[in-house]
């Protein structure tokens, strides 16, 4: 099915299930009280350069909004800032303190390890995340995987709407500050990317969100190639004639007579011919054009009335209820609206939406703000030249804080994403998507651009503030409220009696195969299982049973008789799934320390073993431990006492499960064609310009060029992994997310980390792992090839491995794969009987050990602390051999101009020869934004 341009076609605009009685007035008031109740927030991030290259520093400042004034959000004080990969792991994630004045600023070291390519610099409030919801798919045995079936919900969800922002991040200079050539280096993989075949694709968007039989409506249309690069063309649909106007996009009106529309376009030697979307037999075509908004139904009620609502950022402007004329006919001038991107939506009196249209408004009041620079863009400076520099905003009647970055113009990177603060607030974060060049819509207010602008409402449009969203959900009912300080949040579970690994069954591991002996470590009572079946929870009373489904061990009963299985999975299956929360409360015991100090914290469950405290914000990194036990068990449990002689054994099991609630999102989106590729070779106003990108023949690719056809499978370098990360911390997320259950299992811990780190690979089907340590295989979920072992552990010793599987002397998990979870369609080899991914762990150098807990025992990251931009003063002496080679000259992410909007800044150049390029962004204390073009 082609895309639309709205989510939903029948929501409710009113709360609770549709009433018989229900009012437009119902509506109205609903409507009123929600989109004022449930205001939504928007990120900025305004960075110091272009592009970056492998050993840089990017510095950025976010500013945080309300959407529905664009002030200054008065909601969440903290701010998540994540830098993710090429492939879509996240290298870093921040957490930022967000100032009363919606600001906050800091930093991300490009460190020498990272492979260059596209990254992305990702931001979102807890808030952000209660809206624009979907689930990323996942199947029966994904969810098993989990303790229960709501942690494999929340795991498997992904977000639209999230600032997002793509920077090349270029391989480092083979000789200190030579920026001449910019190289990115493909990560070295198994088996070389096979190039698209050369394809037209068409997508179809019919105004208002459907056509209808017997009535005139407008189709905008996409035409895109193989990577989703626009092309422009030109066909016919019948008898008319077609043709793309901008960025591979046009539209056409016809009146579907129940034949079924096919364009046909010629390109590139071939002829294509695309389905049109099915016309309905009957309901409404809306159209937006020339200042008016026209309706036109057919088949509907004679003489009904409907609901006509304008919606602007998720605030309700425009409320009417209108009749059609006896042709079905309606129109009206299009009412007063705020600038920005507008929601128009006509519906019945049941709530049910007929038709949905997103249209801009220009109402020219975020026109000014516009910083000049006394400076022409010519003009060279000398190397340690003290600069000065005269700033200027045009319309600023007050102090306005801002962030001023000044670069050497010679290694910026022409991009597709030439907007501003401006542009980003009013436009492209309204959008499904990424908005290409959206500079060019705001150039001239003439109907050219008039017409590329509504041809990218109408393509790009999408419900980004839905009616069910507005009328459905009360503040109080979100699932996240707006963060104003540190927290911990989670859960009490049940302990499981997870299967013990036996030294002596490592030796099968590296053959898929095993034998467990199944331990009676703690009670294990009747597990309650629940079994959603069309919305409705039932509750029932389970057993363990082995992998036949018999079940022998009921309530827990054991024999000691080792049990063979047929592979590692399967160790545990016998467990269950889908167990609910705790029947009594218990307590939860914890300790932050910091520095030496002690912050702790005892309170009781509430609904079910739920628990929340505060944590006194810090800086840095400190250690979080927490433990649960019943209440008659207080002394001895305590984590002061010297009665819990258990406390730091890892082998020892806990009295409870303690999961901590993790938000982060974990599926990223995919760049589309313009996010990962720079402007081609054209007039772009920079000194120097390069169009390479990671898909371009151009680029000096390492290994193999991503165009290669060769299929061969090669080895794994095992010198440069895919993803790199401390054990613990790896344990420590498994754990919070559900899929590892309160204690360290190595038997799944490679499974699982792959789990935590891909989700299910895109695949109906399992994935194959193998595992490795000290250069040598042990581990495999499959069952291999055997000509296909490598090198593993062959009479080696059992109970040496199993010591050191243990997380008291694990360092790091480096992992190696083929599969990238941003590109999850991607054409992906895989075999049964070869690895989908690899991991290696890295044991603590000279056998050292770390402190394991059997509890939790968990790294706190806190706030990240600002780091002072590098300003070095030349004017007293210089350096004798040249060193400085910044690309970013200034940078000061708080500045403050005068009351006219004016601001002098002053520094020196580095040891080049230098042209600049100033940027800057700034809001207003009443909302108006402060840019440079």
């Amino acid at each position: 099915m082609p895309r639309t341009i709205i989510a939903l076609l029948f929501v409710m605009l009113f709360s609770g299930a549709r009433a018989a009685n229900v009012s437009f007035d119902d509506i109205r008031r609903n409507l009123e009280h929600n989109s004022s109740a449930v205001v939504q927030e928007k990120v900025f991030m305004h960075l110091d350069n272009t592009c970056y290259f492998v050993g840089d520093t990017l510095w950025y400042k976010a500013y945080l909004l309300r959407a529905d004034n664009l002030h200054f959000s008065d909601m969440s004080r903290v701010l998540y800032v994540e830098l993710l990969n090429p492939d879509g792991l996240v290298v870093e994630r921040q957490r930022v303190i967000v100032s009363s004045r919606g600001y906050g600023n800091g930093c991300f070291v490009l460190q020498d390890s990272l492979y260059s390519g596209y990254y992305e610099l990702r931001a979102y409030t807890r808030w952000m995340l209660n809206f624009n919801v979907s689930e990323h798919r996942y199947t029966r045995d994904d969810r098993h995987a989990f303790y229960n079936n709501a942690m494999a919900h929340d795991f498997f969800r992904q977000w639209e709407g999230l600032y997002s922002r793509v920077v090349p991040v270029y391989g480092k200079p083979e000789k200190a500050g030579d920026f001449t050539y910019k190289r990115m280096f493909q990560r070295p993989k198994q088996i070389a990317v096979k190039a698209l075949p050369e394809k037209l694709n068409a997508a179809f968007f019919p105004e208002g969100g459907q056509m209808v039989k017997g009535v005139p409506s407008r189709v905008a249309f996409e035409l895109t190639d193989q990577d989703g690069r626009a092309v422009d063309a030109s066909g016919t649909i019948g008898t008319l004639k077609v043709k793309t106007d901008y960025q591979g996009r046009g539209v056409v009106t016809l009146t579907p007579d129940g034949s079924k529309p096919v364009m046909t376009v010629a390109w590139k030697g071939r002829t294509y011919k695309f389905d049109l979307p099915d016309a309905a037999d009957s309901g409404a075509v809306m159209t937006v054009a020339d200042g008016r908004i026209g309706i036109q139904t057919h088949g509907l009620q004679p003489g009904a009335s409907y609901g006509l609502s304008v919606l602007c950022r998720g605030v309700l402007k425009y409320f009417d209820v209108i009749t059609p004329d006896n042709n079905g006919r309606y129109s009206m001038a299009v009412p007063s609206l705020p600038t920005g991107v507008n929601d128009v939506t006509l519906f019945d009196s049941n709530g049910k939406i007929l038709a949905d249209r997103l249209f801009f408004v220009n109402n020219h009041d975020y026109d000014g703000g516009v910083v000049s620079v006394d400076v022409p863009a010519t003009k060279t400076y000398s190397p340690y030249e003290k600069v000065n520099l005269h700033l200027e905003c045009d319309s600023i009647d007050r102090p306005v804080m801002m962030s001023v970055a000044v670069r050497d113009s010679r290694t910026d990177e022409p991009t597709y994403n030439d907007g501003d603060i401006m542009t980003d607030m009013l436009l492209g974060s309204e959008l499904k998507g990424f908005v290409a060049n959206p500079a060019y819509y705001f150039e001239r207010d003439d109907e050219t651009h008039r017409h590329a602008l509504d041809l990218l409402m109408m393509v790009q449009g999408w419900r980004k503030y839905k009616c069910s969203e507005l009328a459905n959900a009360d503040f109080e009912q979100k699932r996240y409220k707006p963060e104003t300080t540190m927290s911990v949040e989670g859960a009490v579970y049940k302990m499981l009696s997870v299967h013990e690994v036996e030294p002596d069954e490592i030796a099968s591991w590296a053959e898929g195969t095993g034998m467990v002996r199944r331990q009676n470590s703690i009670d294990e009572t009747t597990l309650e299982e629940q079994a959603e079946t069309d919305g409705q929870t039932e509750t029932s009373e389970t057993v363990s049973t082995d992998d036949t489904g018999n079940d022998d061990y009921e309530n827990g009963q054991t024999d000691n008789s080792p049990i063979e299985y047929d592979n590692i999975n399967s160790a545990n299956a016998d467990l269950g799934v889908n167990h609910g929360g705790l029947n009594h409360e218990v307590l939860v015991e914890a300790e932050v320390i910091k520095d030496g100090d002690v912050a702790g914290i005892t309170q009781k469950t509430k609904n079910g073993g739920r628990f929340m405290f505060q944590v006194p914000p810090f800086y840095g990194y400190a250690v979080l431990n927490m433990k649960a036990y019943d209440e008659k068990d207080s002394v001895r449990m305590n984590m002061m006492s010297t009665k819990d002689r258990d406390a730091l054994n890892e082998d020892a099991y806990p009295d409870y499960y303690v999961k901590r609630d993790l938000f982060y999102p974990r599926f990223p989106s995919k760049y589309s064609y313009y996010q990962n590729h720079a402007p081609e070779t054209g007039d772009t106003g920079l000194d120097s310009i390069s169009s390479l990108s990671m898909e371009n023949a151009d680029h000096l690719l390492r290994d193999v060029n991503v165009k290669g056809r060769r299929r061969g499978r090669r080895a794994i370098d095992y010198t440069r992994p895919a993803y790199v990360a401390d054990v613990y911390e790896i344990y420590n997320e498994l754990t919070d997310y559900g899929l590892s259950f309160g204690k360290f299992d190595m038997r799944l811990f490679p499974v699982r980390a792959c789990q935590l780190l891909y989700g299910n690979m895109g695949r109906y089907i399992s994935f194959n792992v193998d595992a490795r340590i000290n250069g040598k295989m042990f581990y495999r979920n499959y069952v291999p090839d055997l000509n296909n072992k490598g090198i593993m552990w062959d009479n080696f010793n059992a109970r040496a491995l199993y010591q050191t599987l243990k997380l008291k002397r694990l360092d790091k998990i480096r992992v190696f794969s083929d599969y990238e979870p941003r590109n999850e369609d991607a054409d992906m080899e895989a075999r049964r009987q070869n690895a989908d991914a690899t991991v290696e762990l890295v044991p603590i150098a000279d056998d050292g050990i770390q402190p394991t807990s059997r509890d939790r025992h968990i790294i706190l990251h806190g706030f990240n602390e600002p780091v002072e931009f590098y300003s070095p003063d030349y004017s007293q002496r210089k350096p004798s051999e040249p060193s400085d080679y910044r690309r970013t000259l200034y940078w000061n992410p708080n500045v403050t101009t005068d009351a006219q909007g004016r601001l002098d800044v002053s520094f020196f150049t580095g040891s080049k020869e230098t042209r600049l390029r100033v940027s800057a962004a700034g809001v207003t204390s009443d909302g108006r934004f402060v840019r440079t073009k």
